[in-house]
């Protein structure tokens, strides 16, 4: 199974936040885990704006995902096409770009955001905590 986290499972996972072991499981024993290439532009422009947030370096999140044998899923025109046949349930360009790949790629999301939950019909394989 391939495994697409999204930001915030990342971030916790990172952090070493508690995580639903269900979660922890998964990422485990996922054949691959990937990151959208919209993740580090997302913490970017975050960090940016709210220092303060103190989320994670570039270098932070490369080694990172080295750490966690993770690779980054980088955009490709099939994504943006599943991207604009999505309904428009959620407004952040970030997971919405992530969705639109997970469903693209047929990859397992990894989200805790409950308004993935509204891609499910489209169909998005999600885990939710």
């Amino acid at each position: 199974m391939h495994v697409l986290l999204d930001t915030n499972v990342l971030l916790r996972w990172l952090h070493g936040d508690l995580l639903p072991k269900r979660v922890v499981t998964l990422v485990e024993r996922a054949e691959s885990i990937l990151v959208s290439m919209v993740t580090p532009w997302e913490l970017t422009i975050k960090t940016s704006r709210h220092p303060e947030l103190k989320l994670l370096s570039s270098n932070q999140l490369s080694a990172g995902l080295t750490q966690m044998g993770a690779r980054l899923l980088h955009i490709q025109r099939e994504h943006i096409e599943r991207l604009a046949s999505l309904p428009d349930h959620h407004h952040d360009p970030f997971d919405r770009m992530i969705i639109a790949q997970a469903i693209e790629e047929k990859f397992t999301c990894v989200s805790s955001d409950e308004s993935f939950l509204l891609y499910k019909p489209s169909g998005l394989d999600l885990l939710w905590k």
